[in-house]
């Protein structure tokens, strides 16, 4: 008899529960994407550094800016959504390259010996014409229910194509063109653009004031930018999740620097500071709707110069990066 009640109780729990409505993730932000529904994604990410050197000062920025067009494929037992993402735009700028090299022999600016001349002496057009070619290119993300980026395929290949157009400058380091490429537009980096765009969060209820901890990558193949993040819920209201972010963020030598300055014994780069930012995310389908983050970062630069031993390099940059997200 007692087994016997024991589970009609257990059956009568069950009911409560089923017939309250009860939602275990309710006020989880769980990455649910309708099934059919495309999303389009503006992305930007600019970074400038200010340079200054016995009594000089130089700039240098770059900028990209892409709009993704994702199409959801299928959505396994699992929660893991495959989706189409197809490069719909995307422009890629560097400023500041000839004071940094030291005159490029263009209008206005003399031509310093030994210093490449000509249309494209640093290769910028090139790289940019190349860069642009992959407008209209496919390739495959896979997202879990948490906004975690599992896998992306198929941009090395488009990184590939790219490279054709690509014609290295005299003056650089002999970097084959398909891994310049890859460096911009290959798996690994598309996989951090990915990250920042789907914003991964906590399996756990997120009520006003709790925290999570996110981990990013971002820049290109000149300088790496790593970050820290720590997100606070700050509203809950009309289904959208608004919460703010704290972040420390470290700037490294990208690949392709690495390479180039790899071989100079002494070659040293130090740079990290904090940044700020918001993000908001719609309730029903988890998809970050809109996200900035802005940082400054001091450091400093140092490296053999001859006779006069190492030469130290203040160095500030700043970096901001944002997300906005809409249905296609």
């Amino acid at each position: 008899m007692r087994v016997r009640n024991s589970g009609i109780v257990a059956l009568l729990a069950v009911a409560v529960v089923v017939g309250s409505g009860c939602n275990p993730d309710k006020n989880k932000l769980i990455f649910k994407p309708q099934a059919d529904a495309k999303r389009l994604v503006d992305t930007e990410e600019a970074m400038n550094m200010s340079m200054s050197m016995m009594g000089m000062s130089m700039n240098f920025g770059t900028a990209k800016e892409y709009t993704f067009e994702f199409t959801p494929k299928e959505t396994d037992a699992a929660g893991v959504t495959t989706f189409d993402a197809t490069i719909k735009s995307v422009k890629f700028e560097m400023s500041g390259l000839d004071g940094l090299m030291g005159g490029m022999g263009g209008p206005g600016v003399p031509q310093i010996p030994g210093m490449p001349a000509g249309d494209d002496p640093f290769g910028i057009k090139s790289l940019k014409a190349a860069v642009k070619s992959a407008e209209g290119q496919t390739f495959s993300v896979k997202v879990n229910k948490l906004g975690e980026v599992t896998e992306v395929s198929g941009a090395n290949a488009i990184a590939e194509k790219a490279s054709a157009l690509y014609k290295a400058p005299a003056m650089a380091a002999k970097i084959p063109a398909k891994q310049v490429l890859t460096n911009h537009l290959g798996d690994n980096t598309m996989k951090y653009s990915m990250m920042g765009i789907f914003t991964a969060r906590p399996d756990k209820k997120l009520n006003i004031g709790d925290t999570w901890q996110n981990k990013f990558n971002g820049g290109d193949s000149m300088a790496e930018v790593v970050g820290d993040a720590t997100f606070t819920v700050k509203e809950r209201a009309s289904g959208t999740v608004t919460a703010d972010s704290v972040s420390k963020v470290e700037i490294k030598p990208g690949a392709d620097l690495k390479q180039q300055m790899g071989s100079i014994p002494g070659f040293t780069m130090d740079m990290s500071g904090q940044g700020s930012g918001t993000a908001k995310f719609d309730e029903a389908t988890g998809w970050l709707v809109e996200y900035v983050d802005i940082a400054k970062i001091p450091g400093k630069m140092s490296f053999p110069a001859g006779p006069m031993g190492n030469v130290s390099m203040d160095m500030e940059t700043s970096y901001k990066v944002s997300y906005k997200s809409y249905p296609g």
